[in-house]
């Protein structure tokens, strides 16, 4: 019997994954149709692969994948649950992995970077200097802007003049996502001499229209003017000069900024050491207050080639404390190095190794839906990895993409098969079923890459932070924790993103649903979703006259479990965020050194104090605040069913007046 998914469920899944069956998007496919179109490109991928129709032994296996699917007991990766089954999952095939990361040198590389961007591939990346430079020389700046509607873009190409009589280059943006990413490179080329250069973006549509083909809703121009605005300033500040690796750093931090309904990730990794590695250490530190929102894009770490002194642990974690508790993050190189000789950096989320110019795909288990069913968990790890591989089965030679990138990904075939829900898994300690859980996951890979007479994958189990895909994955009486972490506590509001063009953001309205704008986009409206979690101990803890079940778990203790995924399933790195309090600083020191050889990197972040508003805390919002269990039930009480049937257009729903204009929110 199919379990019955919990409404934050439904809703996240809505928001995230389900496709727009008409140019509005106010008709969503359900989650059925979901995994349908998600098992239909395993099919084309599989059959594409051994060049014929699948035998009834492999239809099976994608029945039973499916069925793992629907009871969300398997999270595909988020790309394919998006694109997955689309023509444009078939044209550019780059757009199904989650990650990638590559050392950015020259032109290309930066065209690379925002080309990935824009298909949603979270990006990681190393500023090499010494390539790149500014303009030749400082010119005036001009951004045209678009005046067209949203549903209506004009050409889908770059166009390029420049008049010797009057010194003016001039750049026209086409509306495509081709163009926008090798529009950068015209940019950053710089190859005339100008007194002026015009940024044309008159061919681009309106921000709020669906993007055929992706289904996402266009930014318009607002973002991409304001980046490429703020990227011709560096140019001309550093002009007849190289770039550093901090003007790197802005560049593309604010390639970044150039999407809104689809938000981008990036890391940005320096070596310990290295020049401007200080600078680099903090460029985040005020970042807001400082004017220089796009810093903000990034999660930014170092690396450590060496061990590090117990001197240089305290000065990291020092500068952590005096920019707000979490950055910069730090990496073993040499135990990436160990576990996979390719090392040069990692996803943004820090739990994939990764090569130049190299990408994955993730998978994930969600463990706790296999208490008391160790068969069930072998064949559903199997399949998920089975399936990883399968996804590693793809041509990347899209006309934008450098050659190296396909060439990398024919050799590495790296998989991403991770695990959700752990804290909430029976067997959560036992070193031995974590052993069993890689064997099988390796098992499925393997035998995968045989039957495929393909390489072996060189990396195939890791854990990601899973915020998203565990939200999707709850189920009625069961909502499932994220990746490795306790909930913050037994009873939150979840404040969850959508765009203010989203059509969903109508019915929760309707629905009852408290919404506000988000701070940091001016194209965001956060949505209110209460969460209770089951099966997961809690600390009560009385704050005047309310009471609260909330997490207070040791920084140690995270580390431990931590370091008993590294040495018995990860292959690659174990994704954690590690809260802690000023005063564990000493001892988790002490541990980083202890074990350094079981460590590649974790996310460090000060616990927050519950008995705070995020106001106190210096934030507009907190993305999770804890409530008591009578104002979860009270808030519950005001809701009624969402409707998801997405059978009607929203112009017959009544938003009232508050919709009227259009306008309505972790790192």
């Amino acid at each position: 019997m199919t379990a019955i998914a919990s409404t934050r469920a439904r809703i996240v899944e809505a928001r995230s994954y389900l496709r727009p069956l008409n140019d509005d998007g106010t008709v969503l496919e359900t989650p059925d149709q979901a995994a349908d179109r998600v098992i239909e490109h395993q099919r084309w991928l599989w059959a594409r692969q051994v060049g014929r129709p699948l035998n009834v032994v492999e239809e099976h296996e994608l029945v039973k994948l499916r069925e793992l699917i629907v009871d969300r007991k398997l999270c595909a990766a988020g790309r394919t649950r998006w694109l997955g089954g689309t023509d444009v999952a078939k044209k550019r095939e780059a757009s199904q992995f989650n990650c990638a990361f590559l050392e950015v040198r020259t032109v290309h590389d930066v065209v690379d970077v925002l080309w990935l961007l824009l298909q949603g591939c979270g990006v990681g990346f190393r500023m090499v200097p010494g390539i790149l430079n500014g303009f030749a020389n400082k010119m005036d700046i001009e951004i045209v802007r678009t005046r067209r509607d949203k549903n209506a873009g004009g050409l889908d190409y770059n166009t390029e003049d420049f008049n010797p009589q009057t010194g003016i280059w001039t750049i026209r943006i086409g509306d495509s996502s081709a163009a926008w990413a090798k529009s950068i490179g015209k940019v950053l080329a710089g190859k005339h001499g100008a007194r002026k250069l015009v940024i044309d973006f008159r061919e681009v549509r309106g921000a709020g229209g669906r993007l055929r083909g992706y289904g996402w809703i266009s930014s318009g121009d607002e973002q991409i003017a304001r980046a490429y605005e703020a990227i011709c300033g560096i140019l001309n500040n550093r002009a007849g000069e190289l770039l550093t690796r901090i003007d790197l750093l802005d560049i593309l931090n604010w390639l970044g900024m150039t999407l809104s309904s689809r938000r981008s990730a990036e890391i940005a990794l320096l070596t310990h050491g290295e020049p401007e590695w200080e600078d680099f250490a903090v460029a985040k530190k005020d970042h807001m207050e400082n004017g220089m929102p796009h810093r903000g894009m990034s999660n930014n770490s170092l690396i450590f080639n060496t061990k590090p002194t117990k001197y240089q642990l305290k000065r990291i974690f020092q500068t952590m404390l005096d920019s707000g508790g979490s950055e910069p993050g730090f990496i073993n190189g040499v135990e990436a190095m160990r576990r996979a000789p390719w090392f040069k950096g990692v996803n943004p989320c820090g739990e994939i190794l990764l090569g130049d110019k190299s990408f994955c795909n993730l998978v994930e288990v969600v463990l706790p839906r296999f208490n008391g069913d160790e068969a069930g968990l072998q064949a559903a790890v199997r399949l998920a990895a089975r399936a990883n591989y399968r996804q590693t089965c793809v041509n990347l030679r899209d006309g934008v993409l450098q050659e190296g990138w396909h060439q990398l990904n024919e050799f590495l075939r790296l998989c991403g098969v991770g695990v959700t829900g752990v804290v909430a898994w029976e067997h959560k300690d036992e070193a031995d079923a974590w052993k069993d859980t890689r064997a099988w996951a390796h098992q499925g890979a393997y035998s995968m890459a045989e039957a495929l007479g393909t390489p072996k994958p060189k990396g195939v189990t890791t854990v990601k932070p899973s915020g998203t895909a565990s939200k999707t994955c709850g189920i009625i009486g069961m909502e499932i924790p994220e990746g490795v972490h306790m909930p913050k506590a037994r009873f939150i509001f979840n404040n969850v993103r959508f765009s203010e063009h989203d059509p969903l953001l109508a019915r929760l309205k309707v629905a009852g649903y408290y919404t506000f704008a988000d701070p940091y986009d001016p194209t965001g409206v956060l949505v209110r979703l209460p969460v209770e979690y089951s099966g997961v101990d809690f600390t009560r803890v009385k704050l005047g006259k309310r009471v609260v079940e909330i997490d207070t778990e040791p920084a140690i203790e995270q580390l431990e479990r931590y370091k008993l995924l590294m040495d018995n399933y990860v292959d690659h790195n174990c994704s954690i965020t590690v809260q802690y309090q000023p005063d564990e600083v000493p001892d988790i020191i002490d541990w980083l050194i202890a074990n350094w050889d079981s460590y590649v990197g974790v996310s460090f972040l000060l616990r927050q104090d519950v008995t705070r508003t995020a106001a106190d805390l210096g934030y507009p919002y907190l993305p999770q605040e804890v409530v008591t269990e009578q104002e979860y039930r009270d808030y519950v009480a005001t809701l009624t069913p969402v409707d998801f049937d997405g059978t009607g257009s929203l112009e017959a729903v009544d938003t009232g007046p508050e919709c009227a204009g259009g306008a309505c929110p972790i790192r």
